[in-house]
């Protein structure tokens, strides 16, 4: 058995980590499509697929988020890659354009970090953003991550918060 298997679901307050087979594919494409105008609902469901085989060959740790209170698709989040080896993984965050807000990201990223650290023992996150966004540097800053191009953020130590 896989050592990932057995990491969901994984709770915030406010949201829910859940395998991607957990929610439905429309919400997925949807989200794929928002950067990758080619996705088809047929690339949408390999990809999910592909995920969990990188998943159950713990190559990858990746979520569907959902909102607790209403059950709405926030998300894709997790470590893709990881090497639990090395002690490192990058983190992947992407967020519905409704729940790309401060309060979401923030409580996300907290969990995010916390769970990489205190669980899977990762002393060391990155996190490479598509293009420059100020309020996710805002946010990764006050997690302790440093930057030194503005799109890749790294984590090393502890949280505070």
């Amino acid at each position: 058995m896989s050592q990932f298997e057995k990491y969901h679901p994984i709770l915030t307050p406010h949201y829910t980590f859940d395998w991607l087979t957990k929610v439905r594919v429309i919400d997925v494409f949807n989200l794929y499509q928002t950067s990758n105008a080619t996705a088809t609902m047929e690339t949408t469901a390999a990809q999910i697929n592909h995920t969990m085989r990188e998943i159950f060959h713990d190559h990858q740790l990746v979520w569907g988020v959902t909102d607790r209170d209403t059950n709405a698709f926030v998300g894709q989040v997790g470590f893709a890659p990881i090497d639990t080896a090395k002690h490192e993984a990058t983190l992947s965050v992407d967020l519905t354009a409704t729940y790309q807000q401060v309060t979401t990201l923030r409580e996300i990223l907290e969990r995010l970090v916390a769970f990489g650290t205190v669980e899977l023992k990762l002393n060391r996150l990155t996190l490479i953003l598509p293009k420059h966004d100020d309020l996710m540097a805002q946010i990764l800053a006050g997690l302790n991550f440093s930057t030194t191009d503005h799109l890749t953020f790294n984590y090393h130590g502890k949280l505070q918060v």
